[in-house]
């Protein structure tokens, strides 16, 4: 699998203005992308800083990736077909 960086990343890049205390699936997959739908849908134009509370190794850091990951969402939509977004 190919490592994400920002020399590589199409996408845009925002200012950083939210500051974010941990780096759980749960945070990444809900809270940040309604952040990413907020910035494709309005004017927020906000980055967000992780900020990890521990110190650990494990999971390896999102530093090593310039802070990117891809989210995949999966579910059925209003007419119960199967839908799957990544971003």
């Amino acid at each position: 699998m190919k490592t994400l960086n920002r020399r590589d990343f199409p996408g845009a890049q925002y200012p950083d203005r939210i500051i974010q205390f941990g780096e759980g699936n749960f945070l990444r997959a809900f809270v940040d992308w309604q952040i990413d739908l907020l910035n494709e849908h309005t004017d927020l134009n906000a980055g967000i800083v992780v900020v990890r509370p521990i110190a650990t190794d494990f999971p390896p850091s999102l530093n090593t990736q310039d802070g990117l990951y891809t989210t995949i969402i999966r579910g059925l939509n209003e007419q119960g077909e199967a839908v799957s977004d990544a971003r």
